[in-house]
């Protein structure tokens, strides 16, 4: 079974710009994706730990497309405030 240490578990923030997001969120889809379909063994089901792990990932990659989503949705990009940068 996987074990998570709760003394070290912490809440955090990080700031990043959007193509860093893009790039996390890809990387969590593609590491889903080989639990997925490439990963698993013939004709043998996943582990509870390695069942967990994906779990973990999926979880991970909802929660921070969610917040990406909000976060695009409160700091929308305009051509106008773009173009008095430029001006």
């Amino acid at each position: 079974m996987l074990e998570f240490d709760t003394d070290l578990i912490r809440k955090n923030k990080i700031e990043l710009l959007d193509c860093q997001v893009d790039l996390i969120l890809k990387s969590l889809e593609m590491y889903s994706y080989m639990y997925q379909f490439i990963y698993p063994r013939s004709n043998k089901s996943l582990t509870n730990e390695e069942n967990l792990r994906v779990s973990l990932v999926r979880d991970t990659f909802e929660q921070i497309l969610n917040q990406f989503n909000d976060s695009k949705n409160r700091n929308k990009i305009t051509e106008t405030n773009n173009l008095k940068k430029f001006a």
